[in-house]
């Protein structure tokens, strides 16, 4: 009932008073807003001078909507207390939609923010509400509380003065509320962050990069032959745009080149952005609609995106296997601890630099995007940069993947670091090939069957469902399974042992150029059966998911099938095997594009973060559709420039830097 006189009291202060008002209802408005004055000694001192100006002036309009005869007087009473109506129509009012799981109160941004500064400066925050006498959870990872349907998190727009700290308004509503709801924490748009030397240092070295690319464009443009210069002119013509945009867009056909790969890295990054564009979302309005379409077949061709991820481990294995068998003293370097060490150094000097710079733009950007969009999913952008500041470590040793997505400083790194762990452990793999095919096919089943039965055990141990789109254990099967490198290790030896067939025949086996077409067609089928299969191991809303010995085969068997239909591809197109598939495949268009993956991976989390900011209110899942065309299609879009302008300053120069100094 209390509720009712801040929804009439923003009703009556638009139309013509006489009449409407009833009588005596600024002094039920007061009685409600009475509070006692025990809670202004519990609060910080400008929030209590703030917050009881706020209401003081409620309270005034409402005495001026009740006794005021003169209409255009009543007008110019209201003006003084303008800024209180605006901030009280800007909270947020009783939803629509329960029964589709709506748990946010958006309110109006737009009337906060034209609150702000007529009397005190305005914060729009988001309050967290959980049902009264419940415990509140912590902050860290909420995504899979939304899903979670023994667990209610509210989330509550309110526009409060900016003194107020969240403390202060969790003090204050838990002390006058109504509502069955205990405040946890407010996430606000204005935040003050403590003030540090390491934004001012990193903003230095931007702006030395972007100096050392300018004038190694300038000498470059100029002086094109840089053989005869010293060490000192070669070294900024590294970092020269204009050639490493020629690099990165060069069509240039190469011999020996793997020619299904870049389509396949480009393809496979973007399904990344599609299956990592719902995440938010989970934390939007209502996640009933999101959680019901897991049971529909086209969700699974967007959000089974983790395949991907097998694909780009089957994509490093084949490369690494095809670079070293195609190298005619590949058996004497394989043999030399200098050759490995060479190689792990070459391969985490690529990886590490480009990456870690960007987290560095991630950290510093996330106290500027911060609009009503972020802050509504319980400001997580924002904890992800905090993180960073304790766990940045754990990128530089390639560790990230042991930790927690929500203990981890930029969560998608786990891949870097996986792929990393792959090729620590590839002399396991490679050198018994290279002693005798015996040695390696004994050597490579041995590391499978371990994995397998880790797989296993991982499973059974933590309880783990069979993929992560789940209602309960989404970060544990993300912690353990996902982002685990023994347990990908299977498709990483796979592709060694596919790139050493690719770099030891010139020719395709017969049984394979007798019988393209019905591999295609099994190749299909398989890529069918990859969603089909998640699909019908969904579990209904209330309903236990699969036994963990059950999840874990139908981990295996899927991820597997998914390996070797992605074999098939590359091994079809490198030996042209049914030209309607493999010359749209292996296109030269594709060789940019390709370039780009690596940075794109990277670049798309922080992307959709911006894509999202240009909104003012909470998400809103309707469709997989919508959800692809206005935020996984804008995100590909920002991100192939973002990206091409990135590995132009950072990737490709650290390539040519790396050819000068180990050639």
């Amino acid at each position: 009932m209390r509720v009712s006189y801040f929804l009439l009291l923003l009703f009556f202060c638009y139309v013509e008073p006489q009449g409407f008002v009833p009588p005596g209802f600024s002094n039920s408005l007061y009685n409600f807003l009475n509070i006692p004055p025990t809670i202004f000694t519990e609060i910080s001192p400008k929030c209590s001078r703030d917050f009881g100006l706020f209401l003081k002036s409620l309270i005034a309009s409402a005495n001026i909507l009740e006794t005021c005869n003169n209409q255009n007087g009543c007008q110019k009473s209201l003006e003084e207390h303008s800024f209180a109506l605006k901030q009280l129509d800007a909270f947020g009012k009783i939803p629509s939609g329960i029964t589709q799981w709506t748990t946010i109160s958006d309110g109006s941004y737009q009337a906060c923010d034209e609150a702000d500064g007529e009397k005190y400066s305005t914060n729009y925050c988001y309050l967290v509400l959980i049902p009264r006498n419940s415990t509140c959870p912590h902050m860290s990872n909420l995504s899979q509380k939304m899903t979670d349907t023994s667990s209610t998190l509210y989330r509550l727009a309110i526009c409060i003065p900016e003194s107020c700290s969240s403390s202060d308004v969790v003090t204050i509503f838990n002390a006058i509320s109504p509502l069955p709801f205990t405040a946890c924490q407010t996430f606000c748009v204005k935040k003050h962050h403590d003030t540090s030397i390491w934004p001012w240092l990193f903003l230095i070295f931007m702006s030395l990069m972007v100096a050392v690319a300018t004038l190694g464009t300038v000498l470059d443009y100029y002086f094109v032959d840089t053989d005869d210069k010293d060490i000192r002119f070669r070294i900024l013509c590294c970092f020269s745009l204009y050639s490493n945009f020629k690099t990165i867009l060069s069509t240039e056909t190469v011999d020996g080149r793997l020619k299904s790969v870049d389509f396949l890295k480009f393809w496979s990054v973007v399904w990344v952005v599609v299956g990592h564009s719902p995440v938010n979302f989970l934390m939007g309005d209502t996640a009933k609609k999101l959680v019901e379409s897991r049971k529909e077949l086209l969700t699974h061709f967007m959000l089974d995106a983790y395949y991907s991820v097998d694909t780009f481990f089957v994509i490093s294995g084949t490369l690494l296997g095809y670079g070293m068998w195609k190298n005619s003293n590949c058996f004497q370097l394989t043999r030399s601890r200098t050759f490995w060490i060479k190689l792990l150094a070459r391969r985490y000097i690529r990886l590490m630099p480009p990456m870690m710079v960007f987290i560095g733009v991630f950290v510093f950007s996330a106290r500027f995007i911060r609009g009503p969009t972020i802050i509504s999913l319980f400001d997580n952008m924002d904890k992800q940069a905090e993180k960073c500041a304790d766990t940045w470590w754990l990128n530089l040793f390639m560790i990230q993947n042991f930790w927690r997505p929500s203990e981890n400083c930029y969560g998608i790194s786990w891949y870097v670091a996986a792929d990393f762990q792959c090729f620590v452990l590839a002399p396991l793999i490679v050198i018994p090939w290279m002693k005798s095919q015996k040695q390696g096919m004994k050597f490579s089943i041995i590391i499978i069957i371990i994995s397998i039965l880790a797989t296993f055990y991982t499973f059974i141990h933590h309880d783990l469902p069979p993929f992560n789109y789940v209602l309960k254990g989404m970060e544990e099967y993300l912690t353990y399974a996902h982002q685990s490198s023994f347990l990908r290790i299977p498709n990483f030896i796979f592709g060694i042992v596919l790139g050493k067939v690719l770099a030891t025949y010139s020719t395709p086996a017969s049984l394979a150029y007798n019988n393209s077409g019905k591999f295609w067609m099994l190749c299909f089928a398989s890529i069918f059966l990859c969603f089909y299969g998640k699909l019908q191991a969904v579990a209904n809303i209330g309903q236990p998911e699969m036994m963990p010995m059950i999840s874990a085969a139908h981990h295996i068997f899927h991820r597997t099938l998914w390996t070797f239909a992605i074999i098939w591809v590359i091994y079809a197109c490198q030996f042209d095997l049914s030209r309607c598939f493999t010359s749209f495949i292996k296109h030269r268009l594709w060789q940019p594009f390709g370039r780009l993956t690596y940075c794109i991976y990277f670049i798309h989390w922080w992307m959709l973060y911006v894509v999202l900011n240009q909104s003012d209110r909470s998400l809103h899942f309707v469709s997989q559709g919508q959800m692809l065309l206005t935020v996984t299609i804008p995100t590909v879009v920002l991100c192939i420039p973002a990206a091409f302008l990135w590995s132009s300053v950072f990737e490709v120069p650290i390539g040519r830097l790396e050819k000068l100094y180990f050639l």
